[in-house]
């Protein structure tokens, strides 16, 4: 693995920025190449069709994701560790706000885009199992029932965060995963 950017980085992050700020309904070449600070053909260039870069950036949001998912399961797994891995989800910054914006673009489009739904339906396996081998090593029966009642939770919470002011939500969030993590996994950390 190298430390390069992909080609054409540049681009996918202002494709990001803009699906962050304006879903997907908002996405245009055009206003790509704005907001990237180049022409129309050199986005055309490096991605062909507004499909095409649609799909670099789904994975290119996925794989920075990823990159901060890294450095916590380097540790050893701990109810520390999987409360933090969870709070990466959740909007509780502008930075975690613009990803579940993201997401949230994302999988809608993923109901009618078939490359985005094959892209969408991975990463929600390769997720599932992570927290099912999480809840596994921290001894939680039957764990992959768990990782699954695991993922709607944050999925629900991270939604219906979107929908509060920014200063209430650590309170819903303390109040409902950390109620449901205190019965998963006994001696979770609570912050």
């Amino acid at each position: 693995m190298t430390d390069e950017p992909p080609r054409g980085a540049h681009i996918l992050d202002a494709a990001v920025r803009l699906i962050a700020a304006d879903g997907l309904a908002g996405l245009s070449i055009r206003a790509v190449a704005a907001e990237a600070g180049v022409s129309v053909a050199q986005v055309q260039y490096y991605f062909g069709s507004k499909d095409a870069l649609i799909e670099a950036a789904f994975d290119r949001a996925g794989a920075e994701f990823l990159s901060l998912l890294e450095p916590v399961f380097r540790r050893p797994p701990s109810p520390r560790r999987l409360r933090e891995l969870i709070m990466l989800w959740l909007p509780l910054d502008e930075q975690r706000e613009h990803r579940v914006k993201v997401w949230l673009a994302f999988a809608g489009a993923a109901a009618s885009h078939p490359a985005l739904a094959e892209s969408s339906r991975q990463n929600d396996r390769e997720v599932a199992h992570w927290f099912e081998q999480e809840l596994a090593g921290l001894g939680v029966a039957d764990p992959a029932v768990q990782a699954a009642h695991l993922l709607a939770l944050i999925d629900g919470l991270a939604l219906r965060c979107l929908t509060l002011p920014p200063r209430t939500r650590a309170t819903l969030i303390k109040q409902v995963l950390d109620s449901h993590l205190a019965v998963l996994v006994p001696g979770t950390m609570h912050t």
